[in-house]
């Protein structure tokens, strides 16, 4: 003890701890999205959701192409403030259905990526680097970048520490070619959009219309797994950067 060693028994209570939370944490993301996924099954059969999207719906179809293309402009702006887009890309299924809903947010979700990326690149450079450019999120970020792994850019975007608005204008800071940032973020986008669309009405189906569309959920399953086996791979690959 006289050398100052650290008791092999204390070194591992403050990994065990960490590995307790870290579990803590995933059990309380299952239950999270079991207690959503419940509360739609109630919302369903207390609320009158199919009324009240059938008057969306009716709403958007009267306005028209100027109906997606209102849809796609409030989802720019939101994201572009910060705000999540998972709950629009969810609604823009239930308003327009799954092939629509796709297209839709993939023109969405792309516009507000490109966008993003060139106010931070050329717009207002030094007003976004003055928000992120300090934070340590940002410097982690651009650690990634830097270090020209493949797949960056699904990395980042795949990695739920990078939310995806931050993504967009963090990245327009960094050295990355517009060209790869484009193509490699539309191939997470693809995907992500997919297992959102096709999993908001599966569920929708399920729970609110009493339907299973088996296509549907094969669908979202397969995405879904997609995602995870890339998640995990990322995960594994970047955690020490």
């Amino acid at each position: 003890m006289g050398n100052g060693a650290i008791p092999e028994n204390r070194q591992a209570q403050p990994q065990a701890a960490g590995e307790a939370g870290k579990g803590g944490k995933r059990w309380l993301r299952l239950g999270l999205i079991l207690a959503v996924i419940a509360g739609l099954f109630v919302a369903g059969r207390l609320v009158e959701v199919e009324q009240y999207l059938s008057l969306g719906r009716e709403w958007i179809l009267g306005l028209g192409p100027w109906g997606p293309a209102a849809y796609v402009v409030i989802y720019v702006v939101a994201t572009l403030l910060f705000l999540p887009g998972t709950p629009f890309t969810v609604l823009a299924a239930l308003l327009f259905g799954v092939g629509w809903g796709y297209l839709i947010m993939m023109v969405a979700t792309s516009l507000s990526a490109v966008i993003a990326f060139f106010i931070a690149r050329y717009g207002a450079k030094a007003t976004v680097e003055a928000h992120l450019g300090s934070t340590a999120l940002f410097k982690r970020l651009k650690r990634l970048v830097e270090e020209d792994r493949r797949f960056v850019i699904p990395a980042i975007r795949f990695l739920p520490m990078f939310p995806y608005s931050f993504n967009n204008y963090a990245l327009g800071l960094t050295a990355i070619s517009f060209r790869s940032y484009l193509l490699w973020s539309e191939l997470v986008f693809i995907v992500m959009n997919a297992v959102l669309v096709l999993g908001a009405n599966a569920l929708y189906r399920a729970l609110i219309l009493g339907e299973s569309s088996w296509w549907l959920i094969g669908g979202a399953t397969a995405a879904g797994l997609l995602v995870l086996v890339v998640g995990y791979t990322v995960k594994r690959n970047f955690a020490s950067v």
